[in-house]
């Protein structure tokens, strides 16, 4: 669940405190334990065959219990991850247990999340699905249109995707100031990727541009917020047109990208509405709970 469970917690805002990521060399594992666990106001124990056969874990879990045996102020939170049978401390008061045996159902990560104070905006398995689709494509060396419903957290998705050790994605926000112009974008690009230079003028920068991503043996690159290039000058076929050479018709391919947007990318650029589904795949992640 460190890869599921956590991700969803943290995007949803609330402040995950994870023992393990806290524990340093020299210092008793319980001791450690413990005071990582007295910091939390909620204790989510995620039960399974391996977390029962722990001793640490049925330590953390008899501490977390202790502090509201009865069950009365929703303190700890039991999550069934497997069929393993509930321990007694738990199945004699039988509290409301949150069941994600199979997590593809939103209706108990509703209850979850809503006790953990996060919310996000979607429906935790939709957003875990889109989050494993982009990952499987970018891991697949294609390129991708993550088309978000607005209100939904996003952001903390695609640093999940883009944070991986081994994935070094740098990230460009198209509404930042630096972004307004298609040169001033040029520019904060290569400035990005470690290839900063100064950018001739329109129409060179676009050849700039490619001559300097052509040089690399490839490079990856997420494009965020990509909506506010709608209407603004430069962002024409012109940019579309070296976007998809770099992605699509190099030899190899150089440019990998990841635009994130509320709107298909072939609505946000002029002359984008034929033939960018051939180099940007489409993820959508709907509003919802």
């Amino acid at each position: 669940m460190r890869d599921r469970l956590v991700p969803c917690l943290k995007a949803g805002g609330a402040d995950v405190l994870i023992d393990v990521e806290r524990f340093r060399s020299g210092g008793g594992v319980y001791r450690q334990m413990d005071a990582a666990q007295d910091q939390a106001d909620r204790h989510v124990l995620v039960l399974s065959a391996a977390y029962l056969a722990s001793a640490p874990c049925l330590h953390e879990m008899d501490r977390a219990i202790a502090l509201d045996a009865r069950f009365e102020h929703h303190i700890v939170q039991p999550v069934r991850r497997d069929d393993a049978a509930l321990p007694a401390p738990i199945k004699v008061p039988d509290p409301i247990y949150v069941d994600l045996r199979d997590d593809t159902k939103p209706a108990p990560w509703t209850l979850l999340l809503r006790e953990c104070d996060a919310a996000l905006g979607a429906a935790a398995p939709d957003w875990l699905a889109a989050r494993d689709e982009v990952r499987r494509k970018l891991d697949d060396h294609k390129s991708v249109n993550f088309v978000v419903a607005r209100g939904v957290k996003w952001r903390e998705l695609i640093e999940d995707i883009t944070g991986r050790p081994g994935k070094a994605f740098p990230l460009v926000h198209m509404n930042a100031g630096e972004a307004v112009s298609r040169r001033g974008l040029i520019e904060t690009i290569l400035d990005a990727i470690g290839a900063p230079q100064v950018v001739p003028r329109a129409p060179e920068d676009l050849a700039a541009m490619s001559r300097a991503i052509g040089q690399r043996s490839f490079t990856s690159l997420g494009l965020l917020n990509f909506d506010f290039v709608r209407g603004r000058r430069g962002y024409d076929k012109d940019l579309h047109g070296a976007l998809r050479y770099l992605v699509r018709d190099a030899k190899p391919g150089k440019l990998q990208l990841l635009v994130q947007s509320h709107a298909p990318f072939t609505e946000l650029l002029p002359g984008a509405e034929f033939g960018s589904e051939d180099f940007l795949e489409p993820v959508l992640l709907r509003a919802g709970t």
